[in-house]
C-alpha cells in the first residue's frame, strides 16, 4: 500500500504545497500546505488558517478538499491526488476518507519534526482500516524542504 516517491510529478505539486505553507507561516500560522489535483489540473489549494482565522477546522487539507468539491461540484473526489506538506490529523485524514481520494502524497510525517511534534496514536493508517477502499500513500516527498519551514521564525 504504501510507495517510496520516485514521481517528477509528485515533486512538482509538494512544490506547490509547500509554497501555501509558507504563505501561512508568513501569516502566523503552522506552515502546513495543501493541493488537491484531478487529471493535472489543480482543483484545491490551502494553507492552514486555524490560527490567524481562529477557526480550529481551517486546516489546509480541510480548505483544499472543501474548494476542490465546490469547483467540481461533488464530494466524491475519486482520482484525485492530496499533496499535503504534513500528515494530516485524525480530522483531516477522516475528510480524505470521507471523499475518497485515491493517492495521498505526503512531506513529512510527525517522527521527522520531533521538537515539534508527537507521534500520534491514531493517524490515517488507523483510519484507513476502517474503510472499504485503501488509498495510496507516498510519504517523504520534498521532506528536507518541509523540515525548514518549520526551522525559521517563531512557530
Amino acid at each position: 500500500m504504501f510507495k517510496k516517491f520516485r514521481n517528477m510529478t509528485d515533486k512538482k505539486y509538494m512544490a506547490l504545497a509547500i509554497l501555501e505553507a509558507e504563505k501561512g507561516k508568513k501569516l502566523g500560522n503552522l506552515p502546513f500546505g495543501a493541493v488537491l489535483v484531478k487529471n493535472a489540473d489543480i482543483i484545491g489549494s490551502a494553507h492552514a488558517e486555524d490560527i490567524t482565522s481562529t477557526d480550529v477546522s481551517a486546516h489546509a487539507e480541510l480548505q483544499a478538499i472543501q474548494q476542490a468539491c465546490k469547483n467540481l461540484k461533488t464530494s466524491n473526489l475519486k482520482e484525485c491526488v492530496l499533496y499535503t506538506t504534513n500528515e494530516p490529523c485524525a480530522m483531516c485524514a477522516g475528510a480524505i476518507l470521507q471523499s475518497g481520494i485515491s493517492k495521498i502524497v505526503i512531506g513529512v510525517i510527525r517522527g521527522d519534526i520531533p521538537n515539534r511534534f508527537q507521534p500520534k496514536k491514531i493517524g490515517i493508517d488507523e483510519l484507513i482500516e476502517n474503510y472499504n477502499y485503501k488509498p495510496e500513500i507516498i510519504r517523504g516527498v520534498l521532506k528536507s524542504e518541509v523540515i525548514e519551514l518549520f526551522k525559521n521564525g517563531k512557530l
